[in-house]
């Protein structure tokens, strides 16, 4: 599979860190955007193919400023990968919405017909239950089968993670399977899968 640019904006997800490292080991490059410094470079240390930008994860202007410096400065962007937690949900909105993404798109070279945008959900720290994310994606489904307009030029997915992953092991097999599924849907291989809602649960 060819090399390509992934986008990563983490907001403040442990998950997110390991992620952009496994993407980049895949012979990617990523763009990991994120407003912890430390961690931040902290990645870039252990994996020179992740490029990290401090950025405010909820400031659309400033995510939009540094989609336009990746474009100029290292390569057309591939595949979003945007980490959401639980909590940040608002009435089954995503807080960066489709319709925000296809407005970048708009504004770029054009470089794929449809750009890959992916959500993954991770569990708030205060989760005990699944039974929330159990609930959350079964709407999620109902909403995907119902919704009629597609904003052109997206191709959307979005991965639900049932619990959370364990703080001190670095490399665990839903981070494999995460990674390799994130992988997996930004190829030409996975083209007509879109708008699906997939639910992984840590063992």
């Amino acid at each position: 599979m060819d090399s390509q640019l992934y986008i990563v904006i983490n907001a403040n997800i442990q998950l997110g860190q390991t992620i952009s490292k496994q993407l980049a080991q895949k012979g990617n490059t990523v763009v990991y955007l994120g407003n912890d410094e430390q961690e931040g470079y902290a990645i870039t240390a252990d994996e020179p193919r992740v490029r990290y930008r401090y950025c405010p994860t909820n400031d659309r202007i400033a995510i939009a400023n540094e989609f336009d410096w990746i474009k100029r400065n290292v390569a057309p962007i591939d595949s979003i990968v945007v980490l959401v937690p639980e909590m940040s949900i608002q009435h089954v909105e995503m807080p960066l919405e489709e319709s925000y993404f296809a407005s970048l798109l708009d504004c770029s070279n054009g470089h794929v017909a449809e750009l890959p945008l992916t959500y993954l959900i991770a569990p708030s720290a205060t989760t005990d239950s699944d039974e929330s994310l159990k609930a959350l994606h079964l709407t999620l489904c109902q909403l995907s089968h119902q919704k009629k307009d597609r904003m052109t030029g997206m191709k959307v997915n979005h991965i639900v993670i049932t619990n959370k992953p364990h703080p001190h092991q670095a490399c665990s097999s839903i981070d494999n399977d995460v990674s390799d599924l994130i992988h997996y849907l930004s190829s030409q291989q996975a083209n007509a899968i879109r708008h699906q809602i997939f639910f992984l649960q840590v063992q």
